[in-house]
């Protein structure tokens, strides 16, 4: 009996191993999402640093901006529907700039990035373009109350 216990715990440790090395695999897979959400942001920024440092560097206040937004859309979603016209201005041109960068870099992984951040861009301006506005409620109306008097027989 504990034998089979035994066995029964190393199979499930197993299993929990494999599981989570492949889901560790994943995350470093550059083309396990369309646009950069939540895991794939931060592969992006690993990816940036380490084969762009210098455009990292030279253009700190761009990919800041480019950075600040998707996190926005990833934490905050209120926020970021909420950015103004300028935020949203500033958004596409870092965009352009780390679009140039990666179409002049050599390699499938920063195509792959490249089109990641072209969809990004696109989804962010349908989301914004999209957005409902907030409007005050102007109209309250009262909901007229119903008196029910207790009838005697039928």
């Amino acid at each position: 009996m504990t034998h089979r216990i035994v066995t029964l715990v190393l199979i499930i440790a197993a299993a929990i191993s494999g599981v989570s090395s492949a889901k560790a695999n994943d995350s470093v897979n550059v083309k396990s999402n369309i646009y950069l959400s939540s895991g794939s942001e931060f592969n992006f920024k690993v990816f940036m640093n380490k084969n762009a440092k210098r455009f990292v560097k030279k253009n700190n206040d761009e990919w800041a901006t480019f950075n600040n937004v998707v996190r926005l859309y990833n934490n905050q979603t209120g926020s970021f529907l909420k950015l103004s016209e300028e935020e949203k201005a500033e958004f596409s041109n870092a965009v352009a700039s780390i679009n140039t960068k990666l179409a002049n870099m050599k390699g499938r992984e920063s195509q792959i990035w490249l089109t990641k951040v072209d969809v990004t861009e696109k989804v962010f301006n349908f989301l914004w373009s999209n957005k409902v506005e907030e409007k005050p409620l102007e109209n309250i109306y009262e909901i007229p109350t119903i008196s029910v008097e207790a009838t005697v027989g039928r």
